[in-house]
């Protein structure tokens, strides 16, 4: 182990690049671990910007790359990290800690998943490791973004990740990337702390350009800073600080997230330790959980889209008018009509009626009694056809009934239609009340949760409310008092009880679970 007396120049023998002889300490070797796609880049540029910091790249997992036979991890940073060029650059430079971005690969057949990062305890005593943990819903999008496809991969490294952070002592500790982009500051002081930096605020505005990190091997130093293949550094080179609005590219089918969330999400949500619990304590006091329908439980607009284009087919073959046109025309007549939240009192038939003869008579076309029946049959078995569950809303509602909670869909639709809705999904069994702006003549907006509150008898402190929509779903709520949990696919998980948002139904549902009964 290099120490802090002089240190002679000598040549790395895989680089050939000599390094000046100087009078420094020896930099203390930090690890943050993580599977691909998790932010860990984000990290890298963060720290790029403390003084006492240089920052470096997968010594581990390529430091041997480019020799023959199979994967081998390269040890070298634990077992003699001066004969690493890299080290000795950092020490040249003064900078007492050097950051080592530790991943596992996304090709399980390679063995790069599940690898030992620390095949000796000292090593993670001497390196006081952080794990990075994002959301693995998010993770597997980012990786499709890019190209990689193999599910199981990603469950294998997740995993071997989450179980070596587990078998750490104090020495190690878990970030969530979620809590970075939520909360920048506190996360990154948290992270601070562990490994003896000063914080400032200044880590988190980069002045620094994108990639001027020390490198193991000029391979790596290419595909940071010139080629980043397959675009993987756009987000974090073209930000000059954490964005948090970075959406989800919606590139995963609901059988990819039931099967991520059922073998990932609780590894997940235990990452985050006390927050979690106090969240889950939060939640197991209510008594009431309320629901919306539409696009919250079910993916009502696939379903209603799919039932809307069988109307603008037909109407589009028999009446030699270009489909495309008849689609904008419908969505126009679509917006006028459902902007009073169906409170009016009619029935859907009533609705659909009215929206269909409007698009005839748009184009001239005989809206006759016979042709009107006709459309309605289409319109809802297309829409019988298409209706579809959101991933992970079956097990959640299936949960309450053993947790002594009672159901409650508060939804803005035709009342014949939403309990039309719940039978065909199979959940009708499983909602104790359903509550809709049709019956009452109020939409949610015009204080409509108020009148849940005195049909049900309950207290809004004993009532959280699941939507998906901020303006006619979380803000009436909240006025009214109630607790709430956003559910927005596109966005990152917020664990936090003035916020509460979800990506995923599972993930509510193991917020009503102890996590030690899931892993």
């Amino acid at each position: 182990m290099l120490t802090e007396e002089l240190a002679v120049m000598r040549v790395d023998e895989r680089s050939d690049i000599p390094v000046k002889s100087c009078r420094q300490a020896a930099p203390k070797v930090r690890i943050l671990a993580a599977v691909p796609r998790s932010g860990s880049t984000l990290f890298m540029r963060i720290f790029q910007e403390a003084v006492e910091c240089a920052v470096t790249s997968r010594l581990i997992l390529m430091g041997n790359h480019g020799l023959r036979g199979n994967f081998r991890p390269d040890y070298t940073i634990f077992q003699n990290p001066e004969a690493l060029a890299v080290y000795r650059e950092a020490q040249a430079r003064g900078k007492s800690i050097l950051i080592n971005k530790e991943e596992l690969g996304h090709e399980c057949w390679k063995g790069e998943c599940d690898y030992e990062i620390f095949p000796d305890k000292s090593y993670i005593e001497r390196t006081e490791p952080a794990f990075l943990f994002r959301d693995p819903l998010r993770v597997f999008d980012s990786w499709k973004a890019v190209g990689w496809t193999d599910i199981d991969s990603l469950l294998i490294a997740y995993r071997h990740l989450y179980h070596t952070w587990s078998a750490c002592d104090h020495s190690a500790i878990a970030i969530p990337y979620e809590e970075l982009i939520n909360s920048p500051d506190k996360t990154l002081e948290r992270l601070c702390h562990h490994w003896g930096i000063g914080f400032s605020y200044d880590l988190l505005t980069f002045q620094h350009p994108f990639g001027e990190f020390l490198f193991g091997s000029e391979r790596e130093r290419r595909i940071y800073s010139v080629d980043n293949p397959l675009g993987l550094f756009n987000t974090v080179q073209s930000n000059q600080t954490v964005n948090a609005d970075i959406r989800s590219h919606g590139l995963l089918t609901i059988e990819e997230k039931d099967r991520i969330e059922r073998n990932l999400g609780g590894i997940y949500m235990d990452t985050y330790g006390d927050r979690v619990k106090a969240v889950r304590g939060a939640l197991l006091q209510k008594t009431h959980f309320g629901f919306d329908l539409d696009d919250t439980l079910h993916e009502f607009r696939k379903a209603s889209g799919a039932a809307s284009a069988s109307i603008v087919e037909y109407l589009s073959e028999h009446n030699k008018i270009t489909f495309e046109e008849l689609k904008e025309t419908y969505a126009g007549i679509l917006a006028k009509t459902t902007s009073g939240a169906f409170a009016e009192g009619k029935t859907s038939e009533d609705y659909r009626r009215e929206r269909f003869t409007a698009l005839m008579q748009a184009y001239e076309i005989e809206a006759g009694n016979e042709t009107l029946q006709h459309l309605l049959g289409l319109y809802k078995a297309s829409l019988q056809t298409a209706l579809t569950l959101k991933s992970g809303a079956l097990e959640l509602l299936s949960k309450f009934k053993g947790l002594d909670k009672k159901v409650i869909l508060v939804t803005e639709g035709p009342e014949d239609a939403q309990k039309w809705t719940v039978e065909e999904l199979g959940i009708a069994d499983k909602v104790n009340v359903l509550i809709t702006s049709n019956k009452f003549g109020r939409t949610k907006t015009e204080g409509l949760f108020g009148i849940v509150l005195t049909e049900l008898g309950v207290e809004a402190k004993n009532f959280v409310f699941v939507g998906d929509n901020m303006a006619r779903d979380i803000m009436p709520a909240v006025e009214a008092g109630i607790m709430t949990v956003h559910y927005c696919e596109s966005e990152n998980v917020r664990l936090e009880l003035g916020g509460l948002r979800i990506n995923s139904l599972w993930k509510l549902s193991e917020l009503l679970t102890s996590s030690e009964d899931e892993i």
